[in-house]
Parts: C-alpha cells; structure tokens; sequence
C-alpha cells in the first residue's frame, strides 16, 4: 500500500514538469450520436442479452488547449459503490488518412465531421471497428471456463452487434469472428475444452489522438492562426485550415500540432485525480498501453520514456523505426503531420524544403530507445509486439523485424489465416489480434 502511495505522489510531480495544469470535466455528448452500433454500446436495449458499461467523457486539456473527447470501457461489474480498484488500460488509434483532403471541403467543419463519423476514426476506432467492447466483455465474463465458451460467448456477442448494425459492408460472420479470435489466434494449438482463465478486470480509455504521432512538437508552436476551442470533436473555424501545396489543392486541418505526449500523461492524472471513475483506478505503474500502426508507435515510445509509469505495452503493426521515414514528397502528400511534429513543414513549397530534425526523431523512436538501454524499467517480457505478413508497407515491415532482432525470440510475424483480413494493415487484423494483447496485458497487470 505504501509502494503504490509512493507512486502516486512520483507520478503527480512527474506530471507537473510538464507544466500542464489540472483538467476539467466538460459536458460534451458524443460526435457521432446518431451511429446505430454506437447507440447500442451506450444504451443497450433492454432486450439484449449482454450490457455494455461504456461512458462518453471529455476534457478540458490544458497541454492542448482545448476539449478532447474520449471513450471508458468499464469492467462488467462496475459499481461505483464498491471498494474494488482495477489497473487503467490505454489503447492508442492509428493515423487518420481521410483528415487531409483534396479541396476545401476537409476544411469544412460539418463535413469534418462527417467524415469522422462515417470512417469511424479517431476514438471511435477501437471501439467501432475493432469492437473492443465485446472482446474484453467476453475476455472479462467469469462463466467462460473453457475455450469453448469463451468462443461461443463472443459469438453470441457478434451475433448481437450484427442485429444492431455493428459489423460494416464485407465483415466477416459472427461465428468465423469467433473463430479467428480463439482457434486461430489466442488458443491455436490447444483444444476447446481446455480450462480458460478470464482475464483481469481493467478500465479501458480510447483517447482522440488526432494525427499527432502521440508526440510533442518540435517546435513548439502551430502553423496555423490562433485556434478557439470550439468545444469536442475537434470543432474549429474554416479560417484555421492550412493549405499546404501549390500544386494541389490540399489542405490541413488545425490539430495534432501540440503537446500530445504531454497530453495523454495529463489525461491519465485527469482520470486518477478528477474524473468520475477517479477512486476506482489503482495508481501507477498499475497501467497498460497499446495501439495500431501510429498508434503502436505512440504506446511504445511513451512506455520507454516513462517507464515507471507503466506495467505493460503493446503494438500491432506498430511504425516502430521512424528513421525509416525519409521520403519527404511522400510525407507531406501523405502526413504532412509528420514533419511539423519532428521538424519543421514549410507548406507553400516543395516538400524539400521541409525539414526533419534528426536529434527529435532519435530522441523519439523506440527502436533507438530501445538500442540506449531507454525504459530499463519496462522489461522486455512487458512489451508484446506483432504484426501482418500481409502488411505491404516497407516501413511497418522492417520496422518490425528490426525490433525482432532486438528483443529476440519467435518472429512477431503474424501469417495469412482465414477471417484475419488476409495479415494486412486493417482492422480485421488487428481484431482477430485483441484476446493475445488483452491476455498479455492482463498477465502483466495482475
């Protein structure tokens, strides 16, 4: 008890070198209130068979400067009345490539946000593309005592979310989800009716992220005009979009150019010191964090660099050498983000005229953390890693296989099964994945 008061205290005057003050709570609904899976998740009907303890919050981030939305996925038995604590779960979302666009229609904020709602972006990937709640609820059930019910569970679960509008265009059926989650993934060599031993209870958070590389800025400072906080789902003024290129009309939205690694350490102490969950949380290091693609970078650089904030980390087709990112033309075309996070974008000209600073980026990359001996509190066998056979980006590949080579054992190479969305860089993949990463970090957090 003395262990975890002393953390506690280490992990408030951590964050206070930062200099991001206390943040609070505003009342800002959902973005996306009239998606049909999404009403289903948060008010459940009473006919259905399994009860979703999902909240919607927001806050006020001072590292950012404005309201930041985010999504809990609170244990099956969560009651505020009850003593229990559980360890805190972050899931990091990936690059959205449908923030940037062609015209100025991306610098329209209705159709900004559209955008997120009908891609599913952001904070709602996690929870509406990788269907995270009934994976961790199935993961989570005390009734599932074999591999068989722990099966049936998550298709009865998928079976549900269809009936809802939860399983998109081309999706796999619930019962073959089911069967790439256990039989080919988290239990392959094993029978079904081998004993299952459900994972720890947790809170999980899916913060918005932004296309921020979890990172702050370089520079310090935004290219764009000031900014207002115009309230959650990234609200903003036309006039605060950037256009980037002579050539083609292409624009960037404000955002993701801040504090951001700052910024989801403040949402950890928000959650710890002044949201409504707060006393049900247990302090660090008694905390996970994972992601996909942008997202699994993110998760590993902040756990190497704050190792004693953390138990546990995760990536899944994780950019996890960022120094193999050197082609400017393709890097303002494709995440002009990336060079105002770690240099400097110079957006009315050739893309060679951007800069990339390469002291940040080493200063910033896991591999490179890794290689220094960084995060010497973090061991290894915290950190689970994999990725696709069917990834088809150079960059998540070697990437990959680097870290591999660094932390030794079996490749992390996931290969081509059926229902896993052929190994690729997708969130089929990265689902039929959940239960070995919600396992792992269960293991590391009992």
């Amino acid at each position: 008890m003395v262990k975890r008061i002393i953390h506690g205290y280490l992990f408030v005057i951590f964050l206070l070198t930062f200099s991001c003050f206390p943040a609070y709570s505003t009342n800002v609904g959902p973005c996306c209130p009239q998606n049909q899976e999404l009403r289903y998740l948060l008010q459940p009907p009473s006919e259905a068979e399994f009860k979703y303890q999902i909240r919607h919050g927001s806050f006020s981030s001072s590292c950012l400067g404005k309201t930041k939305n985010f999504f809990l996925i609170l244990p099956p038995d969560f009651d505020t009345s009850s003593p229990q604590r559980y360890p805190l779960l972050i899931l990091l979302h990936g690059y959205n490539f449908h923030r940037n666009g062609s015209g100025r229609s991306v610098c329209n904020p209705q159709v900004a946000l559209d955008i997120l709602c009908r891609e599913r972006e952001e904070e709602y990937h996690w929870l509406l593309l990788e269907d995270i709640a009934p994976i961790a609820g199935a993961m989570m059930d005390s009734r599932n005592k074999s591999y068989r019910d722990l099966k049936e569970n998550l298709r009865r679960r998928f079976s549900e979310l269809a009936e809802y509008g939860g399983l998109i265009e081309k999706d796999y059926k619930p019962s073959e989800i089911a069967t790439s989650l256990v039989e080919h993934n988290l239990h392959p060599d094993g029978g079904l009716d081998e004993p299952f031993q459900p994972i720890r209870k947790m809170i999980i958070v899916l913060p918005d992220g932004e296309n921020s590389f979890y990172t702050d800025e370089d520079e310090g400072k935004r290219l764009f005009p000031p900014t207002r906080d115009e309230g959650g789902c990234d609200a903003f003024s036309p006039v605060e979009c950037l256009r980037i290129s002579r050539f083609r009309p292409q624009y960037m939205k404000p955002g993701a150019l801040g504090r951001y690694e700052s910024y989801i350490l403040e949402l950890m102490e928000y959650l710890r010191q002044g949201s409504p969950v707060k006393d049900k949380i247990l302090p660090p290091p008694c905390t996970g964090i994972g992601g996909f693609s942008m997202g699994g970078f993110g998760a590993l650089k902040i756990a190497l660099r704050h190792p004693q904030l953390f138990s546990s980390v995760s990536s899944q087709s994780g950019l996890v050498d960022i120094e193999l990112l050197t082609n400017k033309l393709v890097l303002k075309t494709m995440m002009p983000e990336f060079l105002e996070v770690f240099g400097h974008l110079e957006p009315m000209a050739l893309p060679s005229s951007s800069i990339i600073n390469e002291a940040y980026r080493r200063a910033h990359n896991p591999l490179r953390l890794l290689r220094e001996g960084k995060g010497r509190g973090l061991l290894r066998d915290k950190i689970y890693f994999d990725y696709g056979a069917g990834e088809r980006l150079k960059s998540i590949m070697e990437g990959n296989k680097r870290l591999d080579a660094i932390l030794g054992g079996s490749s992390r190479m996931i290969s081509v099964q059926p229902y896993n969305g052929k190994a690729g860089h997708n969130h089929f993949f990265w689902r039929s994945r959940l239960g070995n990463i919600l396992e792992h970090h269960s293991r590391c957090l009992r």
